[in-house]
């Protein structure tokens, strides 16, 4: 059974040093496209491997095909790449149709390519500081019954939409959620957000209209590979008379840290410390799971502790990520 003791430990481990951490986000270069080599006088070489920088490019020849690794040097003869394993190719500088740094990818000291991971801005259900850049966005599929889409506006805005599809089958089951989430970055490793998210059930919360939810701000320190987050929030109601806050108060402490280039553990742990159980237990509920993904998919599998229940609620879901 999954205590917090347990989360605790894992946010701990979160902690990683400099050299083993990959890049922030804030300094993976946008994806920009070098001018194909000119044929013209002999250009400047350039050795950004030499010089300590390991700027991962994707070059694409003429003939369609791809190579990933460092451009070591470049002029209008020939393009040296050096590759993840720490051959260097020598590539004819007619034979390259163009050179783009590679943004969602880095080169690890130990030569590995590893790709950004596409799922930094969100634990289980709660989100991390960090947010989508404009044109990126997932699909997630919650114990096959929650469906939701987010989606960058801008580096800065992300939009959420989504709903229980198969209640919409019953009679007055129409719902609907939808949510903004506002952020960016403070320095390196310091991500602010803040956001509101809603819960629109026709007939609840005093009548058609109804809308639960809650707005909140959460705090992310680290890297995309390893993470911390603290979230504070606050539920309320809308109805067509008016609307209100809760007087409770929501702590969310949820962590992050990649094992290996497509494995993760994942933690999110709830409090409600204005809710009284009447047994002096904190009101809190507690998850682990371990995280598989690629560049465009993420599979969760884990399990929530719920006080008072003998065995943990299993969790799946399944998210497909985009631009």
């Amino acid at each position: 059974m999954f205590s917090l003791t347990t989360s605790l430990a894992l946010a701990a481990a979160l902690t990683l040093s400099p050299q083993d951490a990959t890049p922030p986000e804030s300094s993976v270069p946008a994806a920009t496209e070098s001018p194909a080599p000119s044929t013209s006088a002999p250009a400047e070489a350039t050795a950004p491997a030499e010089s300590g920088k390991r700027e991962l490019s994707r070059i694409t020849l003429k003939d369609g095909q791809e190579l990933h690794g460092v451009v070591v040097r470049q002029d209008n003869q020939v393009v040296v790449v050096e590759l993840a394993d720490g051959d260097r190719l020598e590539l004819p500088a007619r034979q390259v149709k163009d050179i783009a740094v590679e943004r969602n990818a880095q080169v690890r000291d130990n030569g590995e390519i590893w790709f950004q991971d596409p799922n930094r801005t969100r634990y289980l259900y709660a989100p991390s500081g960090m947010m989508l850049r404009q044109g990126e966005g997932y699909f997630s599929q919650k114990e096959l019954f929650f469906s939701s889409i987010n989606y960058g506006l801008t580096d800065f805005i992300t939009v959420q939409a989504g709903a229980v599809f198969p209640a919409w089958v019953i009679n007055g089951g129409f719902n609907f959620i939808g949510g903004v989430k506002v952020g960016g970055s403070v320095g390196d490793r310091l991500h602010l957000a803040a956001g509101a998210q809603g819960l629109v059930i026709p007939g609840v919360a005093g009548g058609l209209g109804g809308t639960l939810g809650f707005v909140f701000g959460t705090a992310t320190y680290g890297t995309p590979d390893a993470h911390l987050s603290l979230g504070v929030g606050k539920p309320f109601t809308l109805t067509n008379s008016g609307g209100e806050l809760d007087r409770n108060i929501i702590a969310t402490l949820s962590g992050n840290v990649r094992l290996s280039q497509r494995v993760a553990l994942v933690t999110e742990n709830w409090l409600i410390p204005t809710l009284g159980t009447g047994t002096g237990d904190l009101p809190m509920l507690n998850s682990l799971a371990v995280r598989l993904f690629g560049e465009s998919w993420a599979v969760d599998l884990g399990g929530i502790r719920v006080p008072g229940l003998p065995i943990p609620i299993p969790w799946l879901d399944f998210a497909y990520n985009f631009g």
